[in-house]
Protein backbone atom coordinates (compact mmCIF):
# COMPACT_ATOMS: atom_id res chain seq x y z
CA UNK A 1 0.00 0.00 0.00
CA UNK A 2 0.90 3.53 0.16
CA UNK A 3 3.27 2.76 3.71
CA UNK A 4 5.62 0.26 1.29
CA UNK A 5 8.07 2.97 0.96
CA UNK A 6 8.21 4.61 4.14
CA UNK A 7 11.73 5.00 6.14
CA UNK A 8 11.77 2.49 8.79
CA UNK A 9 10.89 -1.24 9.98
CA UNK A 10 8.07 -1.87 12.16
CA UNK A 11 7.98 -4.96 13.79
CA UNK A 12 5.66 -6.09 16.74
CA UNK A 13 7.99 -7.32 19.22
CA UNK A 14 6.72 -8.73 23.02
CA UNK A 15 8.91 -8.90 25.28
CA UNK A 16 9.43 -11.86 25.81
CA UNK A 17 8.84 -13.24 22.32
CA UNK A 18 11.06 -11.33 19.91
CA UNK A 19 10.14 -11.39 15.78
CA UNK A 20 11.88 -15.11 14.57
CA UNK A 21 14.31 -12.73 12.47
CA UNK A 22 15.36 -10.93 15.25
CA UNK A 23 16.19 -13.63 17.23
CA UNK A 24 18.77 -15.37 14.06
CA UNK A 25 20.53 -11.93 14.40
CA UNK A 26 21.20 -12.21 18.40
CA UNK A 27 18.54 -9.53 19.56
CA UNK A 28 17.87 -9.08 22.86
CA UNK A 29 14.75 -10.60 24.97
CA UNK A 30 14.18 -6.98 26.03
CA UNK A 31 13.63 -8.96 29.79
CA UNK A 32 16.96 -6.76 30.94
CA UNK A 33 18.78 -3.73 30.22
CA UNK A 34 21.62 -5.19 26.91
CA UNK A 35 24.30 -2.56 26.99
CA UNK A 36 26.72 -4.49 24.17
CA UNK A 37 25.23 -7.06 22.18
CA UNK A 38 27.20 -10.49 20.74
CA UNK A 39 28.80 -10.55 17.73
CA UNK A 40 28.10 -13.24 15.53
CA UNK A 41 28.09 -14.42 11.58
CA UNK A 42 25.52 -17.76 11.75
CA UNK A 43 24.18 -20.12 9.13
CA UNK A 44 20.77 -19.08 10.51
CA UNK A 45 21.54 -15.26 9.77
CA UNK A 46 22.09 -15.98 5.66
CA UNK A 47 19.02 -18.09 5.67
CA UNK A 48 17.20 -15.44 6.72
CA UNK A 49 18.98 -12.75 4.43
CA UNK A 50 18.81 -14.95 1.52
CA UNK A 51 15.15 -16.24 1.52
CA UNK A 52 13.14 -13.58 4.17
CA UNK A 53 11.09 -11.97 1.44
CA UNK A 54 11.68 -8.32 2.32
CA UNK A 55 15.33 -9.09 1.94
CA UNK A 56 14.59 -10.52 -1.43
CA UNK A 57 12.81 -7.56 -2.64
CA UNK A 58 15.35 -5.66 -0.92
CA UNK A 59 17.59 -7.20 -3.36
CA UNK A 60 15.32 -6.92 -6.47
CA UNK A 61 15.37 -2.99 -5.88
CA UNK A 62 19.16 -3.02 -5.41
CA UNK A 63 19.48 -4.89 -8.62
CA UNK A 64 16.99 -2.59 -10.50
CA UNK A 65 19.50 0.21 -9.88
CA UNK A 66 22.35 -2.10 -10.82
CA UNK A 67 20.85 -3.24 -14.55
CA UNK A 68 20.10 0.82 -14.89
CA UNK A 69 23.17 1.38 -14.94
CA UNK A 70 25.41 2.36 -18.30
CA UNK A 71 27.86 0.05 -18.15
CA UNK A 72 28.92 -3.35 -18.50
CA UNK A 73 28.65 -6.15 -16.33
CA UNK A 74 32.04 -5.70 -14.80
CA UNK A 75 31.56 -2.20 -14.03
CA UNK A 76 28.17 -3.14 -12.83
CA UNK A 77 29.81 -4.99 -10.02
CA UNK A 78 32.35 -2.92 -9.47
CA UNK A 79 29.19 -0.19 -8.56
CA UNK A 80 27.48 -2.65 -6.83
CA UNK A 81 30.07 -3.98 -4.54
CA UNK A 82 31.24 -0.20 -3.62
CA UNK A 83 27.92 0.51 -3.04
CA UNK A 84 27.11 -1.88 -0.84
CA UNK A 85 30.42 -2.09 1.08
CA UNK A 86 32.03 1.35 0.96
CA UNK A 87 35.26 -0.11 -1.22
CA UNK A 88 36.22 -1.38 -4.45
CA UNK A 89 36.37 -5.20 -5.03
CA UNK A 90 39.19 -7.36 -4.87
CA UNK A 91 39.72 -9.39 -8.14
CA UNK A 92 39.07 -12.39 -6.28
CA UNK A 93 35.47 -11.20 -5.75
CA UNK A 94 34.72 -9.40 -9.23
CA UNK A 95 35.75 -13.48 -10.49
CA UNK A 96 33.55 -14.81 -8.26
CA UNK A 97 30.37 -12.51 -8.94
CA UNK A 98 31.03 -12.70 -12.76
CA UNK A 99 31.21 -16.07 -12.29
CA UNK A 100 27.46 -16.20 -9.97
CA UNK A 101 26.00 -13.70 -12.94
CA UNK A 102 26.92 -16.37 -15.91
CA UNK A 103 25.37 -19.14 -14.05
CA UNK A 104 22.24 -17.16 -13.22
CA UNK A 105 21.94 -15.97 -16.40
CA UNK A 106 21.89 -19.38 -18.15
CA UNK A 107 19.81 -21.16 -15.63
CA UNK A 108 17.13 -18.05 -16.01
CA UNK A 109 17.47 -18.03 -19.76
CA UNK A 110 16.64 -21.66 -19.66
CA UNK A 111 13.79 -21.33 -17.17
CA UNK A 112 12.02 -17.97 -17.97
CA UNK A 113 9.14 -18.85 -15.66
CA UNK A 114 11.22 -19.06 -12.66
CA UNK A 115 12.92 -15.63 -13.36
CA UNK A 116 9.42 -14.13 -13.60
CA UNK A 117 8.04 -15.83 -10.35
CA UNK A 118 11.44 -15.11 -8.43
CA UNK A 119 11.14 -11.38 -9.48
CA UNK A 120 7.85 -10.93 -8.57
CA UNK A 121 8.37 -11.92 -5.05
CA UNK A 122 7.56 -8.84 -2.38
CA UNK A 123 4.87 -5.79 -2.44
CA UNK A 124 6.94 -3.39 -4.97
CA UNK A 125 5.74 -3.68 -8.56
CA UNK A 126 8.25 -4.14 -11.57
CA UNK A 127 9.37 -2.04 -13.85
CA UNK A 128 7.52 -1.93 -16.99
CA UNK A 129 10.02 -2.48 -19.28
CA UNK A 130 12.09 -4.98 -16.60
CA UNK A 131 13.92 -7.84 -18.31
CA UNK A 132 12.78 -10.62 -15.86
CA UNK A 133 15.79 -12.69 -16.74
CA UNK A 134 18.33 -10.25 -16.46
CA UNK A 135 16.76 -9.10 -13.23
CA UNK A 136 16.61 -12.34 -11.50
CA UNK A 137 20.41 -12.87 -12.47
CA UNK A 138 21.15 -9.61 -10.82
CA UNK A 139 19.22 -10.30 -7.80
CA UNK A 140 21.04 -13.47 -7.36
CA UNK A 141 24.03 -11.16 -7.34
CA UNK A 142 22.82 -8.51 -5.36
CA UNK A 143 21.41 -10.95 -2.73
CA UNK A 144 25.46 -12.36 -2.72
CA UNK A 145 26.77 -9.02 -2.13
CA UNK A 146 24.10 -8.35 0.81
CA UNK A 147 24.64 -11.51 2.04
CA UNK A 148 28.60 -10.86 2.82
CA UNK A 149 29.30 -10.65 6.37
CA UNK A 150 31.16 -7.34 5.62
CA UNK A 151 27.48 -5.67 4.80
CA UNK A 152 26.29 -7.11 7.50
CA UNK A 153 28.18 -6.22 10.17
CA UNK A 154 29.65 -2.75 11.29
CA UNK A 155 33.51 -2.77 12.18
Amino acid sequence: GDGLYRRGLYTFWCRTFPHPAMIAFDAPSREECTAERPRSNTPQQALVLLNDPQFVEASRAFAQQIVALPADDAGRIDWAWKRATGRGATDAEKAILSDLLEKQQARYGSDAESAKAFTTIGASPLPGKADPIELAAWTQVARTILNAYETTSRF
